[in-house]
């Protein structure tokens, strides 16, 4: 079972900004720290993070939104990086007086002036070429966005997959999503990301079948699928109304590192939801919505018992942790998960855990554990 502490945020309905407002600035402090820690070797180190949807920066009630929790961020960060010197921030939205109101609210931050690299605001067309210089040197960086939302976010999207090949948290409700496959043409962006062989099967499909969540599941693999055929690593995170069979937004992160595809499942597993034996759903209010029976689960511990029990060839005298940091990318199993499965092989004969130090067997499988599958 999950030992992990469950977060209520999603039992109350939640629309976009709030759910943006929750996570975004806490997994933007991780993916610095991954990427930072991925750059050791580099003398001179630069970041990205672009807003496409970033609002006025305050909330209704006058509390900071993600834009100045993002500043935030960076100007208090008290690690070993400063990222005050590291990090360029571009903003901007879809309504040029909620960017307008942006600037005037950002610039009026007690800190504003002595930020490094004042945020730059892309709704100016000037300000672009900021940013086309800094990801021309190869930055890393973090964009988020609607992929169903307005052109240039489309445009921003497009550019990334076949260019820039950022990371990219996406946020989007199923609504808009089918609203913007329906109507799109050989003339929009969206046709582009898409591709046509992948729209005609779009539409095909749902012209086939008329059960709205079957339509919606196809579109949301196949938009998935863009992303896995350019070798990033994919992330889903499916959140539904509280005690409804309706879903109120995807979550969705990129990326082709494995660092930043760990970090945000890894923050994720406070808002899912769980099965039986303590594999993540990744979703949120969807418990209700699968099976009741273990077997028919995608992802399991019977079924990771039985996968691993046939990979002496790749994981022989590997630690358990560099085991469970190949294996578990484009899954659900979490670290725990493993563990146990490697506890269930040990106790069939099938593994030994060994002592990294002394290089005795172990009497239980621990993270640090040596996994020595026996002949």
């Amino acid at each position: 079972m999950s030992t992990v502490e469950t977060s209520e945020f999603f039992k109350t309905q939640r629309d976009t900004s709030e759910i943006k407002a929750e996570i975004l600035n806490e997994f933007f402090k991780a993916w610095c720290n991954a990427m930072l820690q991925g750059q050791r070797y580099k003398s001179d180190h630069t970041l990205a993070y672009i807003d496409l949807y970033a609002g006025e920066g305050v909330s209704e009630d006058g509390k900071p939104a993600t834009p100045v929790k993002i500043l935030n961020s960076i100007f208090g960060a008290t690690d070993k990086y400063n990222l005050n010197k590291i990090v360029w921030t571009f903003f901007t939205d879809e309504k040029q007086t909620i960017a307008g109101k942006l600037k005037h609210n950002l610039e009026s931050l007690p800190y504003y002036e002595e930020l490094a690299h004042k945020p730059v605001m892309l709704n100016e067309e000037i300000n672009f070429s900021y940013l086309a210089r800094v990801l021309g040197k190869g930055a890393s960086a973090l964009m988020f966005t609607d992929p169903f939302g307005y052109t240039f976010s489309q445009q921003m999207l497009l550019q990334s997959i076949s260019r820039w090949s950022m990371d990219v948290f996406m946020l989007f409700s199923p609504a808009k999503m089918r609203a913007a496959i329906q109507h799109t043409d050989d003339k929009d962006i969206l046709f582009d990301i898409f591709g046509a062989d992948r729209i005609a099967k779009i539409r095909d499909f749902c012209e086939r079948y008329q059960d709205a969540s079957q339509r919606e599941d196809f579109i949301i693999d196949s938009f998935e699928d863009i992303f896995r055929e350019k070798e990033y690593k994919t992330f889903r995170f499916k959140i539904s109304l509280p005690k409804k069979n309706q879903t109120s937004h995807y979550l969705f992160f990129v990326s082709k590192t494995d660092t930043a595809y760990m970090k945000m499942k890894e923050l994720m597993l406070m808002y899912s939801d769980y099965q039986e034996d303590g594999v993540p759903l990744f979703g949120a209010n969807i418990k209700h919505q699968m099976s009741l029976f273990q077997d028919q689960y995608r992802y399991s511990i019977k079924n990771l018992i039985s996968d691993l029990s046939g990979k002496a060839g790749f994981y022989h005298n590997l630690p358990l942790d560099s085991i469970y940091r190949h294996h578990n990318i484009g899954t659900n199993y979490i670290r725990g998960n493993y563990q146990e499965a490697f506890e269930e092989l040990r106790k069939k004969g099938v593994i030994e855990a060994i002592n990294p130090v002394s290089r005795k067997p172990m009497r239980k499988v621990s993270f640090t554990s040596i996994v020595a599958y026996q002949k």
